[in-house]
C-alpha cells in the first residue's frame, strides 16, 4: 500500500464492471446512532452513486431512518483526485490529511444533517487480495468531531471502520452471500471478520484480525451463525474464530438496523453490541449481504414470511 492507493486506480480488467468505493462509518453508542458515508465510483462510465445514512433502533427502512439521502447517478467531478480526495455536488467532501492514516469528512444538508469529522487510523490498512491491480482494505480508526441532526448538535468520539475496494463489481450477480462483522471498545481493542457462504450455506473464512495496542493479529479461520427474526433479519450473531493462540467466541446482539438497497446487493446493516472473548464489550456492525435472488430463495426455504 502506498499513498497512491488513496486515489483512483488504473483499470486493469473488465472496465464495464470496474468500481471503487471509499466507505466511512461513525457510531454514537450513547445515542444509538450509526452514520454512513458511502460513495461508489464507476470511473470508466464516468458516473458514481453516493449514500448518506443515519440509523438506529426501529428505523430499518429508508423512510424510517433518521436521515437518508441516496444519489444513484451523478457525474464524477473532474477535479476529484480520487475516492478519498473529493468534493461532490451533494456537499460530501473527503480530504486526505495524511495518506492512508487521517481523513477529514464533511457534509452539509442544511437543517437536516451535517457532519464535520476526522478519521485517525489505529493501525495500518489490513489487506485482502491486494495485488494484480485490484484489492480491498479494512482499517479501524477513531472518529472525532460533531454532527448536527435537525438542529441538534451531537459530539462524536468513537472507534469505527473504513474500507476501500477497487476491482470489478458485476451488477448481475445472484449467488452472493457474505458476512462482514467488526467491533471495538473505547480503548481500541477489537476484531474484524469476513466470511462468504458456499452453495450449501456453509460459512467460509475470508479474512479477519484481532486489534490490540495498535497491532493486528491475523485470524486463521471463522464460523458465523445468525439468529433471525420472522422476516429473516439478523437479531444476534455468533462468531467462532481461531488465531495462533487458539479458538475464541464472539457474540453480538443487534441494537439497530438499516436495510441497504444497493447495487447489486441487499444488505442488512446492523449496529451491534459485541461481547469479546475476554468478556469485554465492544460496539460495531454486522453486514449481512445478499444477492436479491439468493435472499429470496433462502427466505422461501427457511419459511420466513413476515415482510
Amino acid at each position: 500500500m502506498t499513498p497512491s492507493d488513496d486515489g483512483f486506480h488504473p483499470v486493469v480488467r473488465e472496465p464495464e464492471h470496474w468500481a471503487e468505493t471509499a466507505w466511512f462509518a461513525a457510531d454514537v453508542p450513547d445515542e444509538d446512532l450509526v452514520i454512513w458515508f458511502y460513495p461508489l465510483f464507476r470511473p470508466e462510465l464516468g458516473v458514481m452513486s453516493c449514500g448518506i445514512y443515519v440509523f438506529g433502533p426501529g428505523t430499518a427502512e429508508p423512510w424510517e431512518m433518521q436521515y437518508y439521502r441516496q444519489v444513484w447517478q451523478q457525474a464524477i467531478p473532474p477535479e476529484a483526485k480520487g475516492p478519498c480526495e473529493l468534493r461532490l455536488p451533494n456537499s460530501l467532501s473527503y480530504e486526505v490529511l495524511e495518506p492512508l492514516r487521517r481523513y477529514r469528512l464533511r457534509y452539509d444538508d442544511a437543517g437536516e444533517f451535517s457532519a464535520d469529522l476526522t478519521f485517525t487510523a489505529l493501525h495500518d490498512p489490513h489487506e485482502l487480495g491486494v495485488g494484480g491491480g485490484i484489492g480491498h482494505i479494512d482499517q479501524f480508526g477513531r472518529l472525532r468531531g460533531t454532527v448536527e441532526l435537525r438542529g441538534r448538535t451531537i459530539a462524536v468520539d468513537s472507534i469505527e471502520m473504513r474500507d476501500r475496494t477497487w476491482g470489478p463489481r458485476r451488477e448481475l450477480k445472484q449467488k452472493t452471500r457474505l458476512g462482514y462483522s467488526y467491533g471495538a471498545d473505547r480503548d481500541g481493542r477489537g476484531f474484524h471478520c469476513s466470511v462468504r457462504f458456499d452453495a450449501e450455506d456453509t460459512s467460509r473464512f475470508m479474512t479477519g484480525f484481532f486489534l490490540a495496542d495498535g497491532a493486528t493479529t491475523e485470524l486463521l479461520d471463522a464460523e458465523r451463525t445468525v439468529e433471525r427474526d420472522a422476516a429473516g433479519r439478523p437479531v444476534a450473531v455468533t462468531l467462532r474464530v481461531r488465531d495462533a493462540a487458539g479458538e475464541h467466541e464472539i457474540t453480538g446482539v443487534v441494537r439497530g438496523q438499516m436495510t441497504l438497497y444497493t447495487s447489486p446487493y441487499v444488505v442488512f446493516v446492523s449496529s451491534v453490541r459485541w461481547t469479546l472473548p475476554d468478556g469485554g464489550t465492544a460496539y460495531g456492525e454486522d453486514q449481512d449481504t445478499w444477492s436479491p435472488g439468493r435472499l429470496r430463495a433462502y427466505r422461501r426455504a427457511e419459511g420466513f414470511t413476515a415482510p
